[in-house]
């Protein structure tokens, strides 16, 4: 997700950049099923195309329909086919207020609660129990084009539109099509408020790209040909090469090594916990490695081990994977309400991570006010904490159950 303190003026929009998609302006319309179709206009009858849409197999109809609510009406609505099996109207808050229709937010499809209206057609009126709804904000995206950036359908993004205004949408639904095209739908009150029309451009900002440089600001950074393997068995290549770096490059005991191995091969030594490994790879080779867990009593994620190899650093790789991290954790455990990270105590020094960790906005937690007897593994530890949600609340209770299932996993 965009974080809404960066300056938006050190994003650059560029033509070749592969983050950029082209915003479609939706207007008010009708989406009818055959049945109503034929209240409206009668037995049989059949819609006529009068424009393909960008979303193909779709269109603009020739025909309209007047909707009409307790303070207004709203006229000559244009119809978009093909027929549905359940009518929907979609239209903007201010069409919502001229027609005194009290109408929700919805995703396309889900009119469960939603108002009705009274749709009139040349054949006669037709009354809508339901259906009513102002389209939420969403991308419709290629198959091609989502697998590019390592989207999902259902995934939610963030979007940046530049224009005269700067406007930020979060939690922006993502639809893939087969079919279809890629392009940005907001209604017409969102565009005329951000100042953009149909074929101007807006940026995906997915939490997994967000990156920070020491002064906060969103940076991009070229990590294109990195990619990211979750481990699912310690014997697989991945695994084998990133637990390696762990003793070779960072210098951890083989004890670790043999732990990792000893939770991926018996995982229910620390139920209802769960420990997952995800290593970067450019090409065949391991540059990088992240160690973490879900802790359930607690819906904390902590973040046990993170590293790039030396010539890999200085890139955003490191960054990037802690936004994996983040992203995984939050798609695997929906509840989850923030995330712990582990900084070593080094030679009296804590190790880069902790700089790295404060630019992503985690802040230190104190330790020392827990029983060192109780919780030893915190003697020799900086925890930090980050939030992922807004109502996240790291009180004693919380953090002592996290420290519990510490005690256990480690």
């Amino acid at each position: 997700m965009l974080n809404t303190n960066i300056n938006p003026d050190k994003i650059d929009f560029w033509k070749s950049n592969k983050w950029l998609i082209p915003i479609g302006v939706s207007n008010r319309h009708v989406h009818l099923s055959q049945e109503d179709i034929e209240i409206l206009f009668g037995s049989g009858y059949k819609l006529t195309v009068a424009k393909q849409l960008v979303q193909k197999g779709n269109y603009a109809a020739k025909e309209t329909v007047n909707v009409v609510g307790s303070k207004g009406v709203l006229e000559q609505v244009r119809i978009v086919g093909p027929p549905r099996n359940v009518t929907q109207v979609e239209i903007s808050r201010t069409d919502a207020v001229k027609l005194g229709i009290n109408t929700p937010i919805r995703d396309s499809g889900d009119l469960a609660e939603t108002p009705g209206a009274i749709l009139i057609g040349p054949n006669g009126p037709l009354v809508l129990k339901k259906g009513v709804i102002i389209p939420r904000a969403h991308i419709h995206m290629t198959k091609s084009k989502a697998e590019s950036l390592d989207l999902n359908d259902k995934d939610k993004v963030s979007i940046l539109i530049k224009s005269q205004k700067v406007v930020c949408y979060h939690n922006v639904l993502v639809r893939v099509t087969e079919t279809g095209e890629t392009e940005f739908h907001m209604d017409t009150d969102e565009a005329n408020a951000a100042f953009v029309d149909t074929g101007d451009l807006a940026m995906i900002k997915h939490r997994e790209m967000v990156i920070k440089d020491n002064f906060g600001n969103i940076v991009e950074v070229g990590v294109d040909n990195i990619k990211f393997v979750l481990g699912k068995n310690p014997h697989d290549y991945a695994c084998i090469e990133g637990i390696k770096l762990l003793r070779n490059i960072f210098h951890y005991p083989t004890s670790i090594q043999q732990s990792i191995v000893n939770k991926m091969l018996n995982t229910d030594l620390i139920e209802p916990n769960r420990f997952y490994l995800l290593s970067a790879m450019e090409e065949d080779r391991v540059v990088g490695i992240s160690c973490f867990y879900y802790l359930k009593d607690s819906k904390l994620g902590y973040l046990e081990h993170l590293g790039i190899i030396p010539e890999y650093r200085n890139r955003g790789i490191g960054s990037f994977l802690y936004h994996k991290v983040t992203s995984f954790l939050e798609k695997e455990h929906p509840e989850i309400e923030g995330l712990l990270l582990e900084v070593r105590c080094l030679n009296d020094e804590t190790d880069n991570r902790k700089q790295l960790f404060l630019n992503l906005g985690a802040i230190p937690v104190d330790t020392s006010f827990y029983p060192s007897e109780k919780f030893k593994f915190a003697e020799e530890l900086l925890l930090m904490f980050k939030p992922l949600v807004v109502e996240a609340n790291l009180n004693t209770v919380t953090l002592e159950q996290a420290f519990r299932s510490l005690a256990k996993v480690l």
